[in-house]
């Protein structure tokens, strides 16, 4: 088996996310630019990859993580979303189990989808998205907490 998360992109990955909760995504901001997720039209879809607020890390073989925290009505969230090297193809679940278990996350996210994105100017990549509640909102229950 190929393995696409060693110990230099498990580093990677876990620089990425300290990266990111430095410079969460208001909600305001995440209101603005959120899509209903059963859109098919996507052409209206920026870069996914050239998001100023992500915290991206390349993977072997093509496969892409994008990391960010974000202020959501629930709390503050981890969004990770994973592409692969195929247009139109949603990345392989094992490849995404692998980046999860990387960074010590929950085995059940707290919400998962997949959308359509333009990526390096390609148009309708598939992109799995997990998002973590990380610190709920007060009044909030915490669904899930990470492992450690």
């Amino acid at each position: 088996m190929t393995i696409i998360v060693g110990e230099t992109q498990r580093t990677q990955l876990k620089a990425a996310v300290s990266r990111a909760r430095a410079h969460p995504v208001p909600w305001g901001e995440l209101k603005q630019t959120t899509t209903a997720r059963d859109a098919t039209n996507t052409e209206h879809i920026e870069d996914g990859h050239e998001s100023p607020s992500a915290e991206i890390v390349k993977l072997p073989f093509g496969y892409v993580v994008a990391i960010t925290f974000e202020e959501q009505p629930a709390g503050m969230c981890l969004h990770i979303s994973v592409s692969g090297p195929w247009p139109r193809v949603p990345p392989n679940m094992v490849v995404c189990a692998m980046v999860f278990s990387a960074l010590n996350l929950a085995p059940e996210a707290d919400d998962v989808w997949t959308e359509e994105l333009l990526i390096e100017g390609n148009p309708n990549c598939r992109v799995f998205n997990a998002l973590w509640v990380v610190e709920p909102a007060l009044g909030e229950q915490p669904r899930r907490t990470k492992t450690s």
